[in-house]
């Protein structure tokens, strides 16, 4: 059927738009053609485009992964958080309590979300910052960072979420399975009028296996997850070169902290999980330790942790509103402003059995009775301008976050053992009194407390980060393309700790290279140097405060399109940080669900990367993706607490595999398994032993498609870990404490659309 004029101007206008960016997948764009000879003069253009998932345009000088949301479902089982993108990207190592560590770094992974950056939230959270079923598509970039990009730049995962729809449609996704897994999500998009559309989503998750457990066997022990998440986009095409939009999303979630039930006998060498810091066994002993007067070395066997009445619980709330205004000046220059605000909160409390400060037990597999509470609060302003002029895409923008954070901690020792940590790490912490001039069994000074109360601690920090970038991206000739420019970073922070105020500020060069050896093979080049903002609620309430982590990232890669839906990739990075941060437990080995951050004084990163893809012709066939990763994260010199720091990052892996194949018939039927192997994580070691734990999983997901019940829906089969490997993750490991590889889980899934 031919089109009519404003289908062909619409046409036109794409076609004008997409050159030097093609998408990578089928989509679906809306062109609004304004033409005064009509009525009425504005009218919307659908134009459906599909091409398979291709290399980065050679005009893109960054390097990472792009997803689509058909395959985030197909590979990640669908729904949850937006790991399930990341972990199908070279570079990225899984580790505890949701944390990826990408190319060596702690979780520094800024959110941009429909071109509007989102700021820090806190470590150990477990709700979703951003509910994947929310996304159309996902770019995660890993080098070759353009100016526009800062904050936190171990990644940036650049979100498209889900456009305005032409016409109502409704999702209803209902899951049940494993460890009483129940999760229900609504996903409603509709057009309202000619100018007006919305997306909606809501969801609810339920779990008695919130978190990866402390033993292989006993994983629910005081396991229990709920999380709710509410997310809404309406937006509004005010004129033909002017469109608002708003998106609210609330994530409040609760969960319990789980308890050690101890370990099987194959662990009697490094400490079966029984009182303080899980070092002593199930008999009493403490490996390696013999009875000799000192306090706590004699034989004393204890309730495990559960078994002694544990009950410490986490209450969430993640949300955060956006506004944004795209506005076209002309068919050249285009310009966006947004505004943010969100809220980042988790309160830790505990209904665990009474305890006399003054009359201690020597030892407890309760370790301390916390009571906490953290809020961070971000009022975020940015803006953004682009123009061509040639061969030349200039883009110049701003950003200015205004900070702040209210924290307490009471945490009451349970035992003296427990009481002589605290009392060593933090004074501040435990109730007035002195040491007597002994040690105990772990070299801790004895601590005699005079008063049975135990002091709560405030925090209040207040600051902000600003950002202005200058960039160019220069197209010369149709091999070469140079992305140049400068970043300008200014970080401020004052606390009430009487600690020296925070007031640092860098003018970063960044140097981004593509050329085109031929049609289908593309080599990068990059250096950039990288400024990144410390958390703000979970800073140091020990030593000095938090600096910013400054980063000379180097990247070279080469990229070949073997055929139109297949490509290899081979890249090198190299890093060098100062002042780099890590996030780990607030008490060294013990899981309580608090965290801090920790300045490292020096690190060093380095990896080589190999990835293969291949995309399914017209959607059916086979999908796939391969990718290794060979790498060192390496600390160096002291922490901010004036202490040395290990040899490697507790999060360093120095080879991970991750594998996905997929068929999908025409039917809409599909099938699809996962694997993710690591040689082991640093903190993955069972002492006596220095040798690493590796672990694997492999990952099954079915899908019928939407064709079911009279084409209105679908069922979904997902079998995760489905040899059932229950490998250490981490062990007694003063960042993660002691976690397990969660078991075997099986879950259904029914779709309905409306």
């Amino acid at each position: 059927m031919p089109l009519d004029p404003a289908s062909l101007a619409a046409y036109a206008a794409l076609q004008k738009a997409l050159l030097g960016h093609m998408p990578d997948y089928s989509t679906t764009y809306l062109v609004r053609v304004q033409d005064p000879g009509q009525e009425p003069p504005v009218r919307d253009v659908y134009i459906t485009v599909n091409v398979p998932r291709l290399k980065r345009a050679t005009s893109d000088t960054g390097t990472g992964t792009k997803r689509t949301q058909e395959e985030i479902n197909k590979f990640g089982g669908g729904g949850g958080d937006v790991k399930n993108v990341t972990k199908t990207s070279a570079g990225v190592t899984e580790d505890s309590s949701g944390q990826q560590h990408v190319r060596g770094e702690h979780t520094e992974i800024t959110y941009v979300v429909d071109g509007v950056p989102l700021p820090d939230t806190l470590s150990g959270r477990q709700g979703a910052i951003v509910v994947s079923s929310t996304i159309e598509s996902v770019d995660v970039v890993l080098g070759g960072f353009a100016p526009e990009f800062g904050i936190q730049t171990a990644a940036i995962l650049d979100i498209t979420t889900l456009p305005r729809a032409k016409k109502f449609g409704a999702d209803l996704d209902l899951t049940y399975g494993g460890f009483n897994t129940r999760n229900a999500q609504l996903t409603a998009m509709s057009p309202v009028g000619s100018k007006f559309g919305y997306v909606l989503n809501l969801a609810s998750n339920k779990t008695d296996r919130v978190s990866e457990p402390q033993q292989p066997d006993r994983q629910a022990a005081h396991n229990h997850g709920e999380d709710e998440n509410a997310y809404g986009k309406f937006t509004y095409q005010a004129s033909a070169r002017d469109r608002l939009a708003l998106t609210l999303s609330t994530n409040p979630s609760r969960s319990q902290i789980g308890n050690r039930t101890g370990l099987p006998d194959s662990f009697a060498q490094a400490g079966q999980g029984f009182g303080f810091q899980g070092l002593r066994n199930h008999d009493g002993s403490i490996p390696g330790i013999s009875p000799d007067g000192t306090l706590g070395s004699a034989t004393m066997p204890l309730a495990n942790q559960d078994a002694a009445g544990m009950d410490i619980n986490q209450k969430e709330s993640n949300e955060f509103a956006t506004f944004t205004w795209r506005h076209t000046f002309d068919e050249k220059s285009t310009g966006l402003f947004g505004l943010v605000f969100l809220h980042s909160g988790q309160d830790v409390f505990n209904n665990n059995p009474f305890v006399d400060v003054l009359n201690l037990p020597v030892d407890s597999s309760i370790e301390y009775n916390p009571t906490a509470s953290r809020n961070v609060h971000h009022v975020q302003v940015n803006g953004t301008y682009s123009t061509r002029t040639g061969a030349h895409s200039l883009k110049a923008g701003f950003i200015y976050d205004k900070q702040s954070g209210d924290e307490s901690y009471r945490i009451e020792a349970a035992s003296q053992l427990a009481l002589d940590g605290l009392a060593a790490l933090a004074p501040e912490l435990v109730p007035v009194g002195a040491t007597n001039g002994e040690t105990d069994v772990y070299g801790n000074p004895v601590y005699v407390p005079t008063l049975g109360s135990t002091p709560t601690l405030h925090v209040q920090r207040d600051g902000h980060y600003a950002g202005f970038f200058l960039q160019d991206t220069w197209r010369m000739g149709k091999k070469f393309t140079v992305n140049y420019g400068l970043r300008f970073d200014n970080f401020r922070q004052t606390q009430n700790l009487g600690q020296a105020a925070v007031d640092k500020s860098l003018v970063s060069p960044r140097l981004n290279l593509s050329y085109a050896v031929d049609k289908s093979t593309t080599v990068r080049a990059s250096y950039d140097k990288l400024f990144n903002t410390p958390p703000l609620a979970q800073g140091a309430i020990l030593g000095e405060p938090l600096q910013p982590p400054i980063v000379d990232q180097y990247d070279l890669s080469i990229e070949k399109q073997i055929t139109p839906y297949q490509s290899v990739k081979l890249a090198y990075y190299m890093k060098d940080i100062r002042n780099q941060i890590d996030v780990g437990l607030l008490v060294p080995g013990s899981e309580i669900g608090l965290y801090s951050g920790v300045n490292l004084q020096r690190g060093g990163v380095h990896g080589l990367e190999f990835s293969y893809d291949i995309t399914a012709k017209g959607g059916v066939g086979w999908d796939g993706y391969f990718n290794y990763t060979l790498s060192a994260a390496k600390p160096n010199g002291l922490d901010n607490t004036g202490e040395e720091v290990d040899d490697y990052n507790d999060h360093d892996q120095r080879q991970t595999v991750g594998f996905g194949l997929a068929y999908t018939w025409k039917s809409g039927f599909s099938a699809a398994i996962t694997l993710q192997h690591g040689s082991g994580l640093a903190s993955s070691a069972i002492p006596p032993s220095t040798s690493r734990t590796p672990r694997t999983s492999v990952d099954l997901h079915l899908t019928t498609g939407d064709r079911l019940f009279k084409g209105k829906g679908g069922l979904s089969l997902d079998m995760d870990n489905i040899f059932d490997r229950r490998d250490v993750i981490n062990f007694q490991s003063a960042f993660s404490g002691t976690r397990f590889q969660s078991g075997r889980t099986l879950s259904l899934t029914a779709t309905f659309k409306f």
